[in-house]
């Protein structure tokens, strides 16, 4: 089995973003996930920027499953159900800029801890709700750009590094779990 997701939060703000997950035991999965805004616009298609790119991963620990009847479809999907917690990290690099007023860049890394929970809310449908706590580092620094946004100058005095605990990030995410058929011995499925 494996699961592809998409957190409606980043997709409520134009923030694309995809995670997939796969189970390796009843209890235990791990997740990749990657976020990608890359929007511009304004004079120039210049004047107002967003971009991100983040890329994380996961490791979840899953609670004990509910019983259910004994149905093997129903074994199968529900590995990613359930409350989990989860230890994750993140990085990745960022740039926003607003009328050459509001103008940062830089990096940023984070690891916490995440508590979520899903359930099914369809036939192939899951609902995923998780909030993660943790530290960050962000560095960042200012620039202006030239007239023409061609040219990007680094304001010296303006640079540091943003360190932060609390909440990193939040999960309202549609699951698509995906059954992969294997073949036993002898060739039957």
């Amino acid at each position: 089995m494996v699961a592809i997701k998409s957190n409606l939060l980043y997709d409520a703000i134009t923030w694309l973003n995809f995670a997939i997950e796969v189970p390796f035991s009843q209890r235990f999965s791990l997740l990749y996930y990657h976020q990608f805004p890359w929007w511009r616009g304004g004079q120039n298609n210049n004047k107002y920027c967003m971009r991100f790119l983040g890329i994380g991963g996961e490791a979840r620990w899953w609670f004990r499953p509910m019983p259910r009847p004994a149905d093997p479809k129903h074994v199968k999907r529900d590995k990613l159900m359930g409350h989990f917690l989860g230890l994750y990290g993140q990085g990745g690099k960022w740039d926003f800029e607003r009328k050459r007023r509001y103008c940062y860049q830089g990096e940023f890394w984070s690891a916490g801890l995440t508590y979520g929970y899903a359930m099914p809310i369809g036939r192939r449908l899951n609902l995923e709700l998780s909030l993660s706590v943790g530290y960050a580092s962000i560095p960042y620094r200012h620039y202006f750009p030239t007239e023409d946004y061609e040219l990007l100058i680094r304001d010296r005095n303006k640079t540091g590094t943003w360190h932060y605990v609390g909440p990193t990030k939040a999960e309202v995410a549609l699951v698509l779990p995906i059954l992969v058929k294997t073949r036993k011995k002898g060739g039957v499925l």
